[in-house]
């Protein structure tokens, strides 16, 4: 599988109110959408909820991409935010995709990992 192919995964923790997923390879606007709207539905949950949930997103094998998909990834991010995403825990050590993550997802609350155990240890910290 080419690194360019587009990957995902996607689980959510319902009682520790976290959503998890993976991504890889570079994303056309329309698969990211769809990518967005089954990571919604995970959320779904606990969004209903009314209370602030979390995500955790492993970045490594993702590649930065165009303009019109950072910008769809933005848009769900902000839309996050406003039902209940406070804190997202980013798992890359590629600079540019930390460089678009700084950009697009000014609306929460944002740290950048090289594992899944920083990353989880600071997404469950109190606070």
């Amino acid at each position: 599988m080419s690194v360019m192919t587009p990957t995902h995964t996607i689980s959510a923790d319902l009682d520790r109110a976290e959503v998890h997923f993976t991504i890889g390879g570079y994303w056309d606007p329309e698969g990211m959408k769809r990518f967005l709207f089954e990571l919604g539905e995970a959320a779904k949950p606990l969004m209903k909820r009314g209370e602030p949930f979390s995500a955790l997103g492993d970045l490594r094998e993702f590649m930065p991409q165009d303009r019109d998909t950072s910008n769809a990834i933005r848009d769900s991010i902000s839309a996050g935010a406003r039902n209940g995403l406070r804190r997202f825990a980013v798992i890359s050590s590629a600079s540019l995709v930390r460089m678009q993550y700084r950009r697009i997802a000014q609306a929460v609350e944002v740290e950048f990992f090289d594992s899944v155990a920083e990353a989880t240890i600071w997404l469950r910290r109190p606070g």
